[in-house]
């Protein structure tokens, strides 16, 4: 097995994230179109808490701590990911799981809602992974597998953000939307740079350049599975999710 030089692996890796980008998954176009109802959206909030703001910065930090130490990781992962998610620094707001709650109010949900209801089980799943390869020690994995959809969720976020204002009537610039206008901007964006960053510069052999993609593939996976859960409990309402919902 050939290693491929950093700039292919890298190119194939964005391919990869292009041809399942999560913006075209049939959940993001309810809410766009306006198909959706409010209670389906609220029972995706509460899932997406789970999978999204939650597990930020704490698998975030795990990871840190097995890393090199590398500067541009310390700057790419603890001050634009770990600090921007823990309390707001670059972007002068506060700490996200804050801001996400005050977007999940506009939804009639609580603090409480969204710590304490069930979550579903594909949602679970990719939780799971996301600590798993962190606590794991992979740290390479863990960040290849989170930054590059994490970059890319950037468009989908802007899809979002289109169908609230149009369809749900939120406003730009609204603190209730203040959420989805952050990862939806070049701060989210940015927070996929690291990918790239330690791919290049620690992806060395064909080894360990497979491990990389399969730790992105599979997050890809997980969150398709995620997003299709959702889609099937709260927006097709699926006998078979009646106690998530």
């Amino acid at each position: 097995m050939t290693a491929r030089t950093a700039l292919e692996l890298v190119d194939e890796i964005n391919e990869i994230v292009e041809a399942r980008h999560i913006k075209e998954h049939p959940l993001v176009e309810e809410i766009r179109s306006g198909r959706a109802s409010r209670a389906a959206i609220a029972g995706f909030l509460r899932n997406f808490y789970q999978i999204g703001p939650r597990p930020s910065p704490q698998a975030d930090c795990a990871i840190f701590a097995k890393c090199p130490e590398d500067p541009e990781i310390f700057h790419h992962l603890f001050e634009d990911v770990i600090l921007e998610e823990g309390a707001g620094t670059e972007s002068g707001t506060e700490r996200h799981l804050n801001v996400f709650l005050e977007h999940a109010q506009a939804f009639g949900l609580t603090q409480d809602d969204l710590d304490n209801n069930p979550t579903i089980p594909e949602c679970k799943a990719f939780v799971h992974w996301r600590y798993y390869l962190a606590y794991k020690g992979d740290w390479l994995g863990a960040i290849a597998g989170i930054a590059f959809i994490e970059g890319a969720s950037a468009r989908r976020n802007d899809i979002i953000i289109d169908g609230l204002v149009e369809h749900y009537g939120f406003e730009r610039g609204a603190p209730d939307l203040l959420f989805w206008e952050l990862h939806a901007s070049e701060i989210e964006e940015g927070h996929g740079d690291i990918g790239g960053v330690v791919v290049s510069r620690y992806a060395n052999d064909a080894h360990t350049q497979e491990s990389v993609l399969d730790a992105v593939v599979t997050s890809i996976d997980l969150q398709w599975l995620a997003f299709d859960g959702m889609h099937r409990a709260f927006f097709l309402e699926d006998p078979a999710y009646e106690r998530w919902r």
